[in-house]
């Protein structure tokens, strides 16, 4: 009877059947806390976070790939894109206009972005490099 008695008490150390995270009471509190204020807080005034990790860069030999994931309650006509300083800028997704940084520096004319299955793909050329090569005669 004992043994029964000590797996209900989470409170023992040596018995709990439950992790020592999930009794330790502070972090009980701030979780408690916060889905109070959060659930206080009116709509309007609540910020949609951007989550940074949504979207995705990918640098290939001439082209930077950017796939942007969109939430089925944006109306992709109010998407707006554009590039600049290294930087894809995007609008119309999150609350506040997202900047995503570039590896490289990207072509400002040669842009294609394109909708489909939820996501967009934005494809942005390489700037090439204005170097020309010099010849040295002797």
């Amino acid at each position: 009877m004992k043994d029964i008695m000590n797996w209900f008490n989470p409170l023992g150390k040596e018995s709990s059947f439950l992790p020592d995270d999930l009794m330790d009471m502070g972090k009980m509190n701030d979780f408690v806390q916060k889905s109070i204020q959060d659930a206080l807080t009116p709509k309007d005034q609540q910020k949609t976070k951007q989550p940074s990790s949504d979207y995705k860069v990918v640098e290939l030999m001439r082209e930077v790939v950017v796939t942007i994931p969109v939430p089925y309650e944006v109306d992709v006509e109010e998407i707006r894109l554009s590039v600049g300083s290294g930087k894809l800028f995007v609008s119309g997704i999150w609350a506040e206009r997202m900047e995503i940084a570039l590896p490289v520096q990207t072509s400002r004319r040669n842009g294609y972005a394109q909708y489909q299955n939820g996501a967009i793909e934005v494809r942005l050329q390489k700037k090439s490099s204005d170097e020309k090569e010099i010849f040295l005669h002797y």
